[in-house]
């Protein structure tokens, strides 16, 4: 009878501390998503603004924390996971980077601040549309970019 009592005993702390843990996930996440939510609703804008955008992501190393991540993207999924080599080299670097994806161009650009520091990177994926060469495409990608940068600049706190 004892040893029943002391299994059931590790059983119900158990329990307790995956009920714990799990209401602190829940309670992390909502915080992550109101935390980075200015950021999401210019990603949102953005893609409404510009339909031919396939994926649009801001990359940046979020206040508190040291790992460059995605801190807001049209792809839902995408939020929260580390960031690819090519878009930290554009934070570190402040130039931008292609690369070919199939019939898609990722095009990761610097997001500056006022001063012209990189804070952040944006990842700008759009389709080739027939007959467009590459260069017009970076074009696109780079001009999305600066519209998004400056609503970045423009913002009134720290979005991230």
């Amino acid at each position: 009878m004892r040893i029943f009592s002391i299994k059931w005993a590790v059983v119900s702390v158990l329990i307790f501390f995956f009920m714990f843990q799990t209401q602190a996930v829940k309670q992390s996440w909502a915080s992550e998503e109101s935390r980075f939510r200015k950021a999401q609703e210019l990603v949102d804008n953005m893609v409404l603004k510009h339909p031919d955008l396939v994926r649009l992501t801001i990359h940046a190393v979020p206040a508190g924390e040291e790992g460059c991540r995605i801190v807001a993207c049209n792809i839902k999924e995408k939020i929260g996971k580390p960031s690819d080599p090519e878009d930290v080299e554009a934070m570190k670097t402040g130039k931008t980077v292609t690369l070919k994806e199939g019939d898609n161009l990722d095009v990761t650009a610097p997001i500056c601040d006022k001063t012209g520091k990189a804070i952040a990177a944006t990842g700008i994926t759009l389709r080739f549309k027939k007959g467009e060469t590459e260069n017009e495409v970076i074009e696109k990608a780079k001009s999305i970019a600066e519209e998004l940068t400056k609503a970045i600049q423009n913002a009134d706190k720290p979005l991230w």
